[in-house]
């Protein structure tokens, strides 16, 4: 926990972390984390295999003739 007279520094291994990136508030660092993360995300490339996933429930879909996605019945 932090310290009285060190609030922003946190012990070693409490599982505090120190704001920064010029965060005003908690609640602007969160955001600037959850950014930060969301971004990162969105980098990254997606796997061969989920690609071939996806590619294979689309031509299952134009395969049966219902390009609406209602179910038949």
């Amino acid at each position: 926990m932090p310290t009285k007279n060190l609030p922003d520094q946190a012990i070693a291994g409490s599982g505090i972390i120190r704001p920064n990136m010029g965060a005003k508030t908690k609640e602007d660092w969160i955001g600037n984390q959850l950014k930060q993360v969301y971004d990162e995300a969105l980098s990254e490339d997606v796997p061969d295999d989920m690609l071939e996933l996806l590619s294979a429930l689309d031509d299952g879909d134009q395969s049966d003739g219902n390009s609406g996605g209602e179910a038949q019945g």
